[in-house]
């Protein structure tokens, strides 16, 4: 198999069952804490100790019986924790051309989301490294910064209600060692009042032992979720501690001016490794109101989807297929050994965990059952492999009925309160947070479940997709199941009733899904459309017309030389069985490259003024970079116009890099873009430009940082040679469904002297 990993429901019991003599941290029996809800879940599982498994969530009643079940299920398995939304750190979980799911808009009363810059209309508020930049914008022309703040770490992201902003990130300057034994990462929280904006307040200094996992502004309470491992140090503090203004609040609230005391609650599943994740309610505009929140121990297969009315808990178990390997080879091995060797085995499993953790027990026990195999003939080692895969297939053979089941959780937000309110489940496992949609009382959710049973030998897999509607109380009400694919699912996009998605496979289709009923999800069609595997941005609310931008398509020269550039297509969906591709360009060449295709909110798409704005890298002949800013487009019956260019590096200055938020960045790349009023407004590290909407003339230009002035990428001369090789002509298409356009619009540019 290619990969290492398959993923089982049933909360990894099998693995319990099978390795009968080992002993495992989630075989101690747990404590049994009363449950703060009714039963939540109906697969319970049995190992072969006596534990049964609920998948129930339950709540310590006391820290007490929280510190005895993290010294009971204390492990050194691993304690690394897949994000699904939010997270600096998620890059690695999103694949880079996954469809880009929307983020729910900002304009919904009394929500947000988090991002480097933020708008009121009046004033601009931009990150750029370490500096919030206050920027008045009242009349553009006269656009100037009227304030900054420069903070000791880096900010990650911001929160803008009213006159407050709450501004945080990775909280590089909070000394660890004062503060705790475990030597955890810290994160902070600013909030600011900004009522002056010429002289902006700090009103809160608070940060969390741990590091960030998401953050929403719902109803004046910034929603904060922190991540801290479970590196549990006997007689150290066992809640995650918060500082305000460098105090420690007390986690008991009696009598105390400042504390915070969550409820703990935890999941009844056996744990293979957890951390404790921390959602912690803020109030954004009353900064003498005390902090609320709640603590969660997680698996490492849990994950966090906020929503403005829900946070909803993904848990979906992996295993290691290994550990069937491992289970079989001892289970039949085992009796043949000598005793010697059987002594040893017995002593390595029984030894306390403190001593030697589950990792390093199979590993000496597999070194052993390997010593005696090795020391075996040629034939009877071929005979014992076969033997170890046979049982090993029969294993997973067992486990299929139960492989691939994804359990969710949800609580209703209200202020500051979380309050449990369903629990649900389906099978197979979802992608990412694009895989699931709230609309209205429904969750919508995307699925692959691998073919079952599982093979070894298997040199290809067919996938079974799913489609699932879950109602208020998260039971199923709508469904469509086993949509067979070759490969599986990567990309998902909810657009309004309908639902888009895409395989691994660049030639496989791009599946089209009617949600119009909720209770019958319906394939409306697959159609082939070069590139789709990029970014796909809707052009209207229906889900009918799009812009693709993907590194696709051939430039072809008069030497007959040929180069793959990076091709920005419009297409119509309104029928589908007539598709339409309507216009199609190609930016560039093979060396064009936009942050856009890794960071999906750096592509800019304003509806009421059909305009939309994409970052771009561009080279010269010479592989040097010779324009970087943003490209506009615009949508105009059915018409895919480039309407100019906006350069944030001077024709190529500007190279310092910068990582940030786990994406690579050059201080002249176009992070963001906005309208403001009748102005399209592009951001990098170094500039802040305003330009018309109208002829995007050049309204007013600030420079934000000064660091790397000097740095230079091309030469004038160079960049003004070769400015006729950023975008090429518009590409007549092919087919006969198609409406072609050749609009050759020359790119107005704004550039600085």
């Amino acid at each position: 198999m290619s990969k290492k990993f398959f993923k089982l429901s049933l909360i990894l019991t099998i693995t319990a069952v099978f390795v009968s003599g080992c002993t495992f941290p989630w075989q101690k029996k747990p404590l049994s804490p009363i449950i703060n809800q009714a039963p939540i879940g109906a697969n319970a599982a049995t190992s072969t100790t006596g534990t049964v498994y609920t998948n129930q969530l339950k709540k310590f009643n006391n820290y007490q019986e929280l510190s005895q079940f993290l010294s009971d299920n204390n492990s050194d398995n691993g304690n690394s924790y897949r994000l699904i939304a939010g997270s600096a750190d998620i890059t690695d979980s999103v694949p880079n051309n996954y469809l880009g799911q929307a983020p729910i808009a900002d304009t919904l009363t009394g929500y947000d989301q988090a991002d480097i810059i933020k708008s009121d209309g009046k004033y601009i508020y931009a990150l750029a490294r370490n500096e919030l930049s206050i920027i008045k914008i009242t009349t553009a022309s006269e656009a100037e910064v009227v304030s900054k703040i420069t903070f000791k770490s880096r900010p990650q992201a911001m929160l803008l209600s009213g006159n407050f902003l709450a501004v945080y990130g990775t909280d590089t300057a909070q000394s660890f060692s004062q503060t705790s034994k475990n030597q955890s990462p810290y994160t902070f929280l600013k909030v600011f009042d900004i009522s002056d904006q010429a002289s902006p307040k700090q009103m809160r200094d608070l940060s969390f032992e741990g590091s960030y996992v998401d953050a929403r502004l719902i109803n004046n309470y910034v929603y904060f979720l922190i991540n801290t491992s479970s590196n549990y140090l006997t007689g150290d503090q066992i809640i995650p501690r918060v500082l305000d203004n460098g105090q420690v609040l007390a986690t008991s609230c009696g009598g105390e001016a400042k504390c915070l005391a969550p409820e703990i609650y935890y999941f009844d599943i056996p744990y293979n490794a957890y951390s404790l994740t921390s959602v912690i309610a803020i109030n954004l505009k009353d900064n003498a109101a005390a902090l609320s929140g709640q603590i969660y121990i997680v698996d490492n297969e849990h994950s966090f989807y906020l929503t403005p009315n829900n946070l909803n808990i993904i848990y979906t178990p992996v295993i290691n297929i290994d550990a069937f390997k491992r289970a079989a080879k001892r289970e039949l091995v085992y009796p043949k050994l000598v005793a010697a060797d059987q002594e040893q085995i017995n002593k390595i499993e029984t030894a306390s965990d403190f001593i030697l953790n589950n990792n390093e027990k199979e590993i000496k026990v597999s070194g052993i059952i390997d010593r005696f195999l090795f020391s075996l003939k040629t034939d009877d080692q071929s005979a014992w492999r076969a033997a170890i895969s046979s049982s090993t297939d029969q294993k997973l053979n067992l486990a299929s009925s139960v492989i691939d089941r994804t359990y969710i959780y949800k609580m209703a937000i209200k202020d500051n309160q979380l309050t449990y309110r369903a629990f649900g489940q389906v099978n197979g496992t979802i992608l990412n947070d694009s895989s699931l949609d709230e609309n209205g009382d429904y969750l919508r959710l995307v699925t692959t479940n691998k073919q079952q049973p599982p093979d070894l030998n298997a040199t290809s897999t067919d996938y079974y997709n799913n489609i699932y509607v879950l109602g208020p109380d998260l039971q199923i009400v709508g469904s469509l199941e086993n949509l067979t694919t070759a490969s599986e699912i990567y990309n998902t996009r909810f657009l309004g009733n309908r639902l888009y998605l895409t395989t691994l496979k660049s030639d496989d289709p791009l599946f089209a899904i009617s949600l119009n009923d909720p209770t019958k999800p319906t394939v409306l069609g697959a159609l082939k459309v070069p590139g789709i595997s990029n970014y796909l941005q809707p052009l209207d609310s229906n889900g009918n017309k799009f812009a693709v931008f993907s590194r696709s398509g051939e430039i072809n020269y008069s030497d007959g030389t040929k180069t793959t550039g990076f091709t920005g297509s419009l297409f119509d969906f309104t029928d589908l069985s007539k598709p339409q591709e309507l216009a199609s360009y190609l930016i560039g060449d093979s060396s064009t490259d936009s942050i856009a295709s890794s960071d999906h909110q750096a592509l800019f798409y304003s509806p009421d003024k059909s305009l939309l704005s994409l970052p771009v890298a561009l080279q010269n002949s010479k592989g040097k970079v010779d324009f970087s800013g943003a490209l506009v487009f615009g949508f105009n019956n059915n018409e895919f116009n480039l309407r100019g260019r906006i350069d944030h590096s001077a024709g190529g200055y500007f190279d310092q890099t910068d990582n940030w938020s786990g994406f690579n960045y050059y201080d002249n790349t176009v992070k963001r873009s906005l309208v403001v009023g009748d102005n399209l407004v592009t951001f990098s590290n170094k500039f802040l430009d305003i330009n018309n909407l109208s002829d995007l003339k050049s309204v007013a230009s600030i420079k934000l940082t000064t660091a790397g002035d000097n740095d230079v990428v091309a030469s004038a001369v160079e960049t003004a040679t070769t400015t006729d090789n950023i975008v090429s002509e518009a590409m007549a298409t092919t087919t006969d469904d198609v409406a072609t356009t050749t609009d050759n619009a020359t790119a107005a540019s704004s550039t600085r002297p």
